[in-house]
């Protein structure tokens, strides 16, 4: 069987089509799979690298995935990977990433290499095994597919990147991630780094009146975040465009968000201000996107803002997963953490995960019995 591994050609997105309904139906999140427009712009793009694994003989391809590459923060994503079922157990789908992986960290074209994993078999997380990734984290309930599925974070780094790290201050609830994330790194020969812990003051609860309104309309919601930010670190989480603003009648507190109603996914883009300055806000917020549909919500922040992961933590966050030296600012690389909620009842039965994801899990779900059960405090008063 003669296969080759090239560059997908505009003339492939119609049977590219076709080869993610076959796999995934109607339910695929990932639009590189449904959107012939932004398929074609994908594969001319600068931005991306689009292989396919082609059959030769056949005239047929075997094999799709994605690279997504965000040249500005030195950060990269392996997306919609997928191999045709007639030509599974050829290691098709590392044979696709390893080396492209491989080849943009070491061309230094991006620092790091992530994705992003469904857990509903072994495969796909034994693909980015095989290529050398580390394993950094768990996403609770994350995307509501055929039901709430829970996604495994990877990444991969250049050469040096991870030894470019400052000695770091963080708060105290991260220690058990941290715990998790330098077990790894010890037994993979990688510099662990200098991490102090801190314990902040428990801040005293505080409710707020304010109401906050939503605004869908992802073109006018980009360009508006894009006036309003030009520092590169306040427009900062990889491959997520803001594409609601959720604000304030006054005006006076905007939130960018990132939504997906189709799976009941929001990333939170950005605050608008310090999140230690929006205590007292979240139960306005979280009932605001529960109503628009949102079942799992997510924040990417630095370790080092303590007492933002304090409120975060206060508001039922809890860290899920962490991404060392992930941005670059000043010359130094940042650790940032995986903040993450979900609404839904925390089911963990019937996915399958490697040996490494297991601490992951079982740090969150420490912290999730110590906020929801170890107290007599109300919790969920956002229904």
């Amino acid at each position: 069987m003669d296969l080759v591994i090239e560059k997908a050609r505009l003339d492939d997105v119609d049977e590219l089509l076709k080869l993610y309904f076959e796999i995934y139906g109607a339910d695929y999140p990932v639009k590189y799979g449904t959107d012939r427009t932004l398929m074609a712009h994908t594969i001319s793009s600068e931005a991306y690298v689009w292989l396919v694994a082609r059959d030769v003989e056949k005239n047929k391809i075997a094999g799709s995935v994605v690279f997504e590459l965000d040249r500005a923060d030195r950060v990269g994503k392996v997306s919609a990977a997928v191999v045709k079922p007639t030509y599974r157990g050829q290691a098709l789908a590392t044979r696709m990433i390893g080396p492209m992986v491989e080849e943009l960290l070491a061309e230094g074209i991006v620092d790091s290499m992530y994705t992003t994993v469904r857990t509903v078999s072994m495969g796909p997380q034994m693909i980015f095994i095989n290529c050398g990734f580390l394993s950094l984290g768990i996403f609770p309930n994350a995307h509501k597919l055929t039901d709430y599925e829970t996604f495994t974070l990877f990444a991969k780094f250049g050469k040096g990147v991870l030894e470019k790290r400052k000695p770091i201050r963080t708060h105290g609830k991260l220690a058990p991630i941290y715990a998790v994330l330098n077990n790894e790194l010890n037994e993979r020969g990688l510099p662990v780094g200098s991490v102090t812990f801190d314990a902040p003051a428990l801040l005293p609860e505080e409710k707020s009146d304010v109401k906050f309104e939503c605004i869908n309309a992802p073109n006018h919601v980009k360009r508006l975040f894009q006036k309003t930010f030009s520092d590169p670190y306040d427009r900062f989480y990889p491959f997520h465009d803001p594409n609601t603003l959720i604000e304030t009648p006054n005006g006076e507190t905007q939130i960018w968000a990132h939504l997906s109603k189709g799976d009941g996914y929001c990333a939170i883009v950005n605050f608008g201000r310090p999140v230690y300055e929006l205590r007292g806000m979240f139960r306005n917020l979280m009932r605001l996107l529960r109503e628009q549909g949102v079942s799992y919500i997510e924040v990417l922040i630095s370790v080092e803002h303590i007492r933002s992961i304090e409120v975060l933590i206060q508001s039922q966050f809890l860290p899920s997963a962490l991404y060392p030296a992930m941005m670059s600012r000043d010359g130094y690389p940042m650790d940032f953490v995986v903040m993450s909620r979900t609404v839904e009842p925390l089911n963990f039965r019937g996915i399958t995960i490697d040996s490494s994801f297991k601490p992951y899990m079982d740090q969150y779900v420490e912290l999730w019995k110590k906020m929801h059960l170890d107290t007599l405090e109300v919790f969920n008063d956002y229904e």
